[in-house]
């Protein structure tokens, strides 16, 4: 797709934007948009009265930790199906060997 974009109006916090996404994409932006929305209203229960760039600012660094967190989780969750297959296939391979001494015995 040769620089096609779909100018999409969106409203987050009660403000208008006109921002611009590829073709198909308008549906995950607005889904992105329901997710900022979502935490800024968070944020602001939060945190009560505060200029726009502070509420901003600590919208996404509300955002920011939960995808380290999600990112972490993911690793950790990761490195746990990680050593269940390495133990899976350990016991694979001493039942292999098992087998083996025993078909060598036969």
């Amino acid at each position: 797709m040769s620089g096609k974009t779909v100018k999409l109006e969106i409203t987050l916090y009660n403000r208008e934007y006109t921002i611009n996404c590829g073709p198909g994409e308008e549906e995950r932006l607005e889904q992105v948009v329901d997710i900022v929305q979502k935490e800024m209203e968070a944020v602001a229960g939060r945190i009560g009265n505060a200029t726009e760039p502070r509420h901003l600012m600590l919208t996404c660094l509300s955002l920011a930790d939960k995808l380290l967190e999600a990112r972490n989780k993911s690793s950790q969750e990761l490195t746990k199906q990680e050593d269940l297959f390495v133990a899976a296939v350990d016991h694979l391979k001493q039942r292999v060997s098992e087998l083996a001494s025993q078909i060598g015995r036969a």
